[in-house]
């Protein structure tokens, strides 16, 4: 078997997953619920990104004579939820600026309820409104890569501690 390269493993189930994210997104947006977040679409969201970390690793690992190093599943795992971070920031951009131009607005709209019925001041909520409007876009641009990366990160390390075979050099 021909081994696998990191790079290509990275940009092909870092691009898929980010096409089934943005899938997810547009499926919500038809149906009218784009701005709540459930439960159950958050297990969801690390299942899918459980699998698409895993596949991957695994595919190296079998292409590299069942061995796999934890820098290599790391490589892997962080690549991924990078790529497919950047992907969705793309998709994120053009919904916000082109196809609803009221997400932010939307999204603010939402958190100055809670902030209301959990009594919060008056004079915060406006401080609060006036930070955020200016800064959603880019806070959940990073909290995209963020959560992509931590996650990466977490799901890689456990997926590789699982697969991780080194070569070693026996001497005698």
């Amino acid at each position: 078997m021909k081994k696998e390269s990191i790079k290509n493993l990275i940009l092909t189930y870092g691009f898929i997953l980010g096409l089934v994210s943005i899938g997810i997104s547009v499926i919500k947006y038809l149906l009218g619920d784009y701005l709540e977040r459930s439960t159950f679409e958050s297990i969801l969201g690390f299942i899918i990104l459980i699998v698409f970390i895993y596949i991957p690793i695994n595919i190296y690992k079998k292409s590299n004579e069942g061995y796999l190093s934890l820098s290599e599943s790391f490589k892997i795992g962080l690549g991924v939820g990078l790529i497919s971070a950047l992907i969705s920031i793309l998709y994120i951009y053009i919904f916000a600026n082109f196809i609803e131009p009221e997400f932010v607005n939307n999204i603010l709209e939402i958190e100055i309820e809670k902030m209301k019925s959990s009594s919060t001041p008056a004079e915060n909520i406006k401080q609060a409104y006036n930070m955020m409007k200016n800064y959603m876009l880019p806070m959940m641009f990073g909290g995209i890569i963020f959560v992509n990366l931590f996650f990466g990160f977490i799901f890689s390390l456990i997926i590789g501690f699982i697969l991780k075979k080194d070569k070693t050099v026996f001497q005698n």
